[in-house]
């Protein structure tokens, strides 16, 4: 408790600045001060409801983070500003290993948070656990516009995967009437492991005035590693590199009507793993894996979208491509060890096959036959779990919207379709003793899982505003959609019992509606109230496990109705802006994780169901010229109301029970900022940042009493920011994770495998310049 007590105590601080200007206020506009004669907010346009709104005027939960705020972070990808987001957590710290929550809505499966780049939906591939939430892109923040966070389910708009909320990154556009450009370079130091630098640029030509330009961004970062390998003698073993870029034309060949295409390519690679070992009594950042897991992670995206407004009606379409190619690897060790001397592995391993379906079991092993399996599954290790999974999707969106009747009564409808097919060939490769380092050509097991994915939409909502003040919405999607995994154990692992077999393949498909109703009043051109109901989903499937009961091959849709009220606020000439939520979900039908008997596998199943109630406040304040004061608080109080079992689902000890609190989710969350802007001499100016978060304890597994149960969380980190910078160009110092805080974002355990850890990055240190023309 004596973190949550510091984190607690420097919100307060913070709180206590804003509330001397008559109320606790809310974040949602540009976090960045302007110059320093500037004491109200401008302005920030969101397109969260398929249409241009501001963030006032948006009667639903969200947050903008605009460019200049992600500059003022110095943000490059989601782990660098998720803290200033209430209710926004994410899971993970490497590429192919980031899964995002909003208000606690957390479970394995497809995805609780819609992430799109523009207009494009990007899923995780499905693996072997169907978990396809477990991975999120992470494209660079360079030349991004802003950041807008959706927070609650967005299915009428968004569809399946933001039964959570909806996060969209919007990229800058091309400019047909100038030529501008931007360069950006950076160095750090990480303490406990070395240095880093990224350089990043982006030029905008236009070809025809008026009428076609390109824009072109490219950039590319180093970043050294700092977990040392203590039994295999290597050091800094995660390092992170990263490239990509991205050019996109903008046509417009009349004032009516706008075309963009764009290409994106990233690749990022981590040398080895991030988790490391904090029982292992060592300095911090140390592990005793048997095997170095890199990771590898390619991404290409293709779209087009046209925008044609014709005075009555705006039509909208998009089309969009990817392909994204990943490798995952993880210390598979443990896991063989533990299954060693297992009697069935043992049985089976001596036959050369498991016995017939209906057919005795093999017979017991002999001492002798024990030892020579015992020897086997030794020579075996040290092995890794060696994973190249893919996924292409293509998306398409037709929609439509206008206004009626002298705009009372604004209007969105369209249809969407998604085509998506991913695969993993999931295999067991030996890995040497000496260095770590993973052969795939000697593999101890093979096992090949596909996921195809079909799905169509049909939606539309509508606002009706009966006077001036008040507005009515009601939404409603149409989803139908239909998913087949099939899959084939091609190289037996006798160890973990999964055996040679026919490919076998299971149909999954469902249909149903989601809905939405809003109400909001703008009391005065500074106050909005609102209250909501809305429905969430996501789709079932099926899973492909060896030895898998036929009652568990599927698992069926889950869903959610989340009800809402919030107020949106300003105060003091808009100096002051308080926005605030409240909010409970009913989660019935749970998909959750399970695992096989042997605990080599996991599975989806449904059970069990869950309410989520919480509060989230977000505050920003410019008191005096060129200072600006944020604060975001986050509860969420998130409890099973049902035990987590089945008729195939038995109570174990690691069943969650009714009242067990999520796993993972913290129940409270929050972060504080002060930016402080003066000039120095003519048009250059001082700019001083300290930015505060901190994180609630959680623990890994809903049962206090399961021997695998670990509690993470409970830490807070600060970081600090100066420069000097003029209109076009800045110079800067900053030093991240000050106190060098050990932050625990996750800990988790199982058989010989005690206590991993992912942490927030050690005290890094480092300088950053940019300048535009």
């Amino acid at each position: 408790m004596r973190l949550q007590f510091r984190g607690l105590k420097a919100l307060a601080l913070g709180a206590t600045a804003l509330t001397a200007l008559g109320a606790s206020p809310a974040f949602a506009q540009d976090a960045t001060p302007q110059p320093a004669d500037t004491t109200t907010f401008e302005e920030v346009v969101v397109t969260a409801l398929k249409r241009s709104t501001t963030i006032q005027t948006t009667p639903i939960s969200i947050s903008a983070v605009t460019e200049k705020s992600l500059q003022g972070l110095g943000a490059s990808g989601i782990q660098d500003y998720f803290r200033t987001v209430p209710n926004l957590q994410v899971e993970g710290n490497s590429p192919t290993n980031r899964r995002l929550t909003l208000r606690g809505v957390r479970s394995a499966g497809e995805a609780t948070v819609g992430l799109y780049y523009d207009e494009i939906p990007l899923t995780g591939p499905a693996g072997t656990t169907a978990d396809a939430s477990s991975t999120s892109a992470d494209v660079n923040l360079f030349d991004v516009e802003r950041v807008e966070v959706l927070r609650g389910p967005q299915g009428t708009l968004y569809g399946s995967g933001s039964m959570g909320g909806t996060l969209r990154v919007i990229l800058n556009k091309p400019n047909s009437s100038q030529y501008s450009g931007a360069v950006e370079a950076g160095g750090t130091i990480t303490k406990d492991g070395g240095p880093g630098y990224s350089v990043k640029g982006m030029v905008n030509v236009p070809l025809i005035e008026d009428k076609l330009a390109a824009r072109l961004v490219l950039y590319k970062a180093e970043q050294d590693g700092y977990v040392d390998d203590v039994l295999l003698n290597k050091k800094d073993i995660n390092g992170q590199h990263s490239s990509g870029g991205r050019l996109m034309l903008g046509f417009t060949p009349t004032e009516d009507l706008t075309i963009n295409a764009s290409g994106l390519f990233q690749k990022t690679t981590l040398d080895g793993q991030n988790s490391w070992y904090p029982a292992l009594g060592a300095k911090d950042y140390s592990t005793n894996a048997r095997t170095i897991a890199p990771t590898d992670d390619n991404l290409r995206v293709y779209n087009v979208t046209a925008k044609w407004d014709l005075g009555f009606v705006t039509v909208t379409g998009t089309s969009s491509y990817y392909k994204w190619t990943l490798l995952r690897n993880s210390d598979y060790s443990p896991t063989l060890s533990a299954n060693r001397a297992n009697a069935t592995s043992c049985r089976n391993y001596i036959a050369g096959a498991p016995p017939a379906a209906g057919a005795p079991a093999n017979p017991a092993c002999t001492p002798a036959q024990m030892t020579q399996y015992t020897a086997y599954a030794d020579s075996r290790t040290p092995g890794a779990l060696y994973q190249p999974m893919g996924l292409t999707s293509w998306n398409h969106e037709l929609r439509m919207n206008g206004s009626l009747f002298d705009d009372k009564i604004d209007w969105t409808a369209g249809v969407y379709y998604e085509d998506r097919s991913d695969y993993i060939e999931s295999q067991v490769a030996k890995a040497d003793a000496t260095t770590g380092a993973i052969n795939p050509s000697d593999l101890t097991a093979w096992r090949h899982v596909g996921t195809d994915t079909k799905q169509t939409a049909f939606f539309g909502e509508i606002t009706y505003k009966p006077v001036e003040k008040l507005s009515l919405t009601g939404g409603i999607r149409r989803f139908n959609y239909d998913k087949t995994v099939s899959g084939q154990v091609l190289i037996s692992n006798f160890i973990t019992q999964s055996y040679v077999g026919p490919a076998a393949q299971v149909d999954a498909s469902a249909d149903g509606w989601v809905s939405k109703l809003n109400v909001s009043y703008q009391f005065t051109p500074d106050v909005m109230v609102y209250g909501l109901a809305a429905k969430g989903f996501r789709p079932g499937g099926a899973n492909n496990i060896p030895g898998l009961s036929t009652a568990l091959l599927a698992y069926q849709p889950d869903s959610l109705w989340n009800y809402e009220a919030g107020v949106k606020s300003q105060w003091f000439d808009r100096r002051l802006t308080l926005n605030a939520a409240a909010y409970q979900i009913d989660w019935s039908n749970m998909q959750i994780s399970a695992t096989s008997a042997n605990g080599a596998f996991s599975y989806l199943t449904n059970a069990g169901t869950a309410r989520i109630k919480g509060f989230e406040l977000e505050a920003i304040a410019r008191p005096m010229r060129g200072l600006t004061l944020n604060a975001t608080a986050a509860f969420v109080d998130a409890k099973l109301t049902e035990d987590q079992a089945n008729s195939t689902i038995l109570i174990t000890g690691s069943t969650g029970l009714r009242g067990d609190t999520f796993p993972n989710v913290a129940d409270f969350s929050g972060s504080a900022s002060v930016e402080y802007s003066w000039p120095l001499m003519g048009d250059i100016n001082g700019l001083v940042r300290a930015d505060y978060a901190y994180v609630g304890e959680s623990a890994s597994q809903f049962r206090p009493t399961y021997v695998y149960y670990e509690k993470q969380g409970d830490y807070g980190y600060a970081n600090l920011r100066g420069g000097v910078e003029g209109p076009d160009w800045g110079a800067y110092l900053f030093i991240n994770n000050v106190g060098n805080e050990v932050g625990l974002m996750s800990v988790t355990s199982a058989l010989n495998n005690k206590q991993q850890a992912v942490s927030i990055n050690p005290r890094t240190a480092g300088f950053s310049i940019r300048k535009r023309f």
